[in-house]
């Protein structure tokens, strides 16, 4: 199973401005200072070197991932990271045309790369859609509206394909078991599960943690259980957290909480702030490994940022 972040941000998308890029570089500068840069191989060495704060953006797409296993291919939410993901597909070495794709809620972010995804625009073209939310065709009418924007989805030329999937019930796909469970976010979000023989991935965005009996938060620890890879909405700070309830979003420290009860072995921190540069999307994460240490001293869970481009080989 083959894993590739295409958009990691939430709400809105964030690319990064002169500003970031101008900080970033200035400590590279300061850093280079006395350096042997003298020839491209001395530049490539120093470059890959720094710390990845300084050598690479976070991402600026919202959510949108991509699965690969054997013949078939998943992509999980349509937020801006689709648009880059369809070009790719488009491409003469592409041998994916028929694309299962869950959605798992319909707001904005997860939605608006739909637009934009070429391959939905080439009859070559097969797209599955799943969710548990059911009128999924509806409601991408409604995105495209002629109010809203002006290529309506009648015109997008690919065979599309609606499939009843109902919450907490399970697919299978020649090898790859999908199950979803409901998440607690304003409107209903949905994780999902791709389970193999070899291993299991779990997406898990937009949900809050709060106010929870133990049965549902022992129902969580169960679905996560023994994950390879769970990719989890770390969006606030745990303050930030405790001061919007109902808001739909967790933080990076509930993160390691579920995931050590839940034996996952990597633990990937996602939907970042958009009002969160990478300083900031890096010091919560400095302060959740910090809290990983102190708490879980013996833990052998791998907590990361998830950056877009990422890619996990399980």
């Amino acid at each position: 199973m083959r894993v590739k972040l295409w958009g990691v941000r939430g709400s809105i998308p964030t690319p990064p401005l002169s500003s970031h890029y101008l900080k970033k570089l200035k400590e590279v500068l300061a850093l280079a200072n006395g350096k042997d840069l003298s020839t491209p191989d001395k530049i490539d060495n120093f470059v890959f070197e720094l710390e990845p704060r300084l050598n690479s953006f976070v991402g600026g797409n919202t959510s949108t991932t991509e699965i690969q296993y054997k013949d078939k291919l998943f992509i999980i939410d349509l937020g801006s990271g689709l648009r880059e993901l369809g070009n790719t597909l488009m491409k003469p070495d592409n041998k994916f045309f028929e694309i299962h794709i869950f959605i798992s809620h319909t707001h904005w972010d997860h939605m608006y790369g739909f637009p934009f995804f070429k391959p939905a625009y080439d009859p070559r073209f097969t797209l599955h859609f799943y969710s548990p939310h059911g009128d999924l065709l509806n409601k991408l009418h409604y995105q495209q509206d002629f109010r809203f924007f002006p290529v309506s989805v009648d015109y997008m030329q690919s065979k599309k394909i609606f499939h009843e999937y109902n919450p907490e019930s399970t697919l299978n796909f020649d090898g790859v078991e999908v199950s979803n469970i409901e998440l607690y976010h304003p409107g209903k979000s949905y994780g999902y599960k791709f389970k193999t023989a070899e291993n299991i991935f779990i997406f898990a965005s937009d949900s809050e943690y709060n106010n929870f009996s133990s049965m549902q938060y022992y129902k969580y620890i169960e679905f996560y259980k023994d994950a390879d890879v769970l990719i989890f909405d770390a969006q606030y700070s745990f303050d930030q957290e405790l001061q919007r309830i109902d808001w739909g979003h967790s933080s990076a420290l509930v993160g390691v909480d579920l995931a050590i009860k839940s034996n996952v072995k990597i633990l990937a921190l996602y939907h970042h702030d958009p009002d969160n540069d990478d300083d900031a999307i890096y010091q919560l994460y400095e302060n959740a490994l910090l809290y990983k240490e102190r708490n879980y001293p013996d833990s052998k869970l791998n907590l990361i940022l998830a950056k877009e481009g990422m890619v996990f080989d399980l």
